[in-house]
């Protein structure tokens, strides 16, 4: 006789989980993919059983044959990617299905996964969650184009993940209408979840709300990468604003840039370890000074970033580009631009905006409004236990 189990039953089913977490990466180190992975197992401990990391997954000799591939790649400009490989994958399959053999677990949830799992037998129901899929990564990065033949090889198990998982998962429409249309994916276990603010003491709603600039505009640019991200953009923005009368001065943190770009109202602040507390408590410090975040990136995923911003009330000017849409609606909690849009187009629209004190109060109220409605961990774990719950329903019919 089949048991049907009642909806009740279904949104308490988590509460039993065991879950098994596949990441190619230490899920409880804050560097594993920008600290994402360390906010999905977090958000999701309170509602589960437990949650049990299978690795660290690596192939043998892994840190040498990556030194070799990096030497062949100054030898000949093509980039490979040894624990990417289809054996290297196999590998990592027969790691899992061993691991998933030693012990009952309810659920394998796969965190930027697609070569770990792309290849495990288990039967157990499969979770995978991705920013992007591989034919979106190789549009918008170019250190995906250079790849030759192990192209190929990426798109095999990104449609095999897509082909497994009982559920896929995807903070932006962008990358979840990718999974449908290039890969096609069922779009009945397709969801939208917007993934959190990685910060592990986000600031009180009154200490976000009330932002006045008073005085001296402060411009916050925060990103590894100073090229991709735009970086040259935001100087040529600080310099049109400067040019214009107003008193700005532009943060740059996580980043040195060129040496070309240097400002007396330009202040660099190197990369900051979340895993240090000290650094952590000067990433939010740099935050919570900044009247808005300026980040006119040429490719982004996602930008969990932006996220941030919207705890901190910050309103967001950036390019309309990847998942970026799903965080920032024009006019709402910031303002987004077309790619092709310069350091003038930029400081005119933050003078239009951010100067006008009405204006800035809305995006500031908005941006910390999205933050607490949808933007936040707590809320994307809760769209993750009735997912689950949905997809163990299916399971047991």
């Amino acid at each position: 006789m089949t048991h049907h189990t009642t909806q009740h039953d279904a949104e308490q089913a988590p509460g039993r989980l065991r879950i098994a977490v596949a990441s190619p990466g230490d899920p409880y180190d804050r560097r594993t993919w920008s600290g994402s992975t360390y906010f999905i197992v977090k958000a999701l401990e309170p509602f589960v059983r437990s949650l049990t990391w299978i690795g660290p997954l690596t192939i043998p000799h892994q840190d040498l044959k990556k030194r070799l591939a990096a030497v062949r790649h100054r030898i000949t400009g093509l980039r490979t990617y040894p624990e990417r490989t289809l054996k290297a994958s196999q590998h990592f399959a027969r790691c899992i299905d061993k691991r998933l053999d030693q012990e009952a677990f309810d659920l394998l949830l796969a965190p930027a996964a697609s070569v770990e799992t792309a290849h495990i037998e288990t039967r157990i129901p499969l979770v995978y969650i991705s920013d992007a899929t591989f034919a979106l990564m190789q549009e918008v990065y170019p250190i995906f184009s250079s790849m030759g033949d192990a192209a190929a090889t990426e798109h095999r198990f990104e449609q095999a993940v897509i082909n497994r998982a009982d559920l896929l998962v995807y903070p932006s429409h962008w990358a979840a209408r990718s999974a449908v249309t290039t890969y096609g994916a069922d779009p009945d276990k397709v969801r939208v979840a917007p993934f959190g603010a990685n910060l592990d003491t986000p600031p009180s709603r009154e200490a976000s709300l009330g932002r006045r600039v008073k005085g001296r505009l402060e411009l916050l640019f925060l990103a590894k990468e100073w090229e991709r991200k735009g970086g040259d953009i935001a100087f040529h923005t600080l310099k049109s604003l400067i040019d214009n009368g107003v008193d700005a001065r532009l943060t740059v943190c996580g980043t040195v840039p060129p040496a070309s770009f240097r400002h007396e109202q330009m202040t660099v602040i190197p990369y900051l370890n979340k895993n240090i507390p000290e650094e952590r408590a000067r990433f939010q410090e740099v935050l919570n000074r900044s009247h808005l975040l300026l980040l006119p990136t040429r490719a982004e995923c996602y930008g969990v970033v932006f996220c941030e911003a919207a705890a901190y009330g910050l309103p967001v000017f950036a390019t309309d580009v990847g998942g970026v849409g799903t965080i920032v609606e024009n006019g709402v909690n910031g303002h987004l631009l077309p790619p092709d849009a310069d350091g003038a187009d930029f400081a005119c629209l933050i003078r239009d905006t951010a100067l006008d004190p009405t204006t800035y109060m809305r995006l500031n109220t908005e941006s910390r409004r999205r933050y607490e409605e949808h933007l936040n961990w707590d809320a994307w774990g809760r769209t993750m236990v009735h997912e689950i719950s949905r997809v163990l329903r299916v399971k047991q019919r």
